[in-house]
């Protein structure tokens, strides 16, 4: 029965002209390029929350270089962007340097006033990965 319905109203030109769709249609894919080098462009994620460590920490912030595919891993209490913003400078901005970018999920604690003011104030690009398909 339904396919007959569509028979019928796919050639109707009325229905065609308004029964428009609303489905969205599908974006590019835009590919992430490989960097020529180590600590370029690195990325950054959070698991969690765990069971409290005996330090109150219930997170773990991985923050990993896109090239050489080197991880740091470093356990924090909360998953807040001032938390996630001094943790990435001082843990590893202070000790690698500074990526040309940094590629991460839409999350609050990623997308936010400050990491903004970060990424000009020191000069990395924010990539944001698409939501729902990192």
């Amino acid at each position: 029965m339904k396919q007959s319905i569509i028979q019928h109203i796919q050639p109707c030109l009325p229905c065609q002209q308004h029964n428009i769709s609303h489905t969205k249609k599908a974006g590019r894919l835009n590919p992430i390029p490989t960097p020529e080098g180590s600590f370029q462009l690195i990325t950054i994620d959070y698991c969690g929350p765990f069971k409290p460590t005996p330090r109150d920490n219930q997170y773990v912030l991985c923050i990993t270089d896109y090239f050489t595919r080197w991880m740091t891993v470093i356990a924090l209490p909360n998953c807040s962007a001032q938390t996630m913003a001094q943790t990435l400078f001082n843990n590893y901005i202070c000790q690698y340097g500074v990526p040309l970018a940094i590629l991460s999920d839409q999350g609050t604690h990623f997308k936010n006033q400050l990491m903004e003011s970060i990424a000009k104030l020191i000069g990395y690009n924010h990539i944001f990965s698409s939501v729902y398909h990192p």
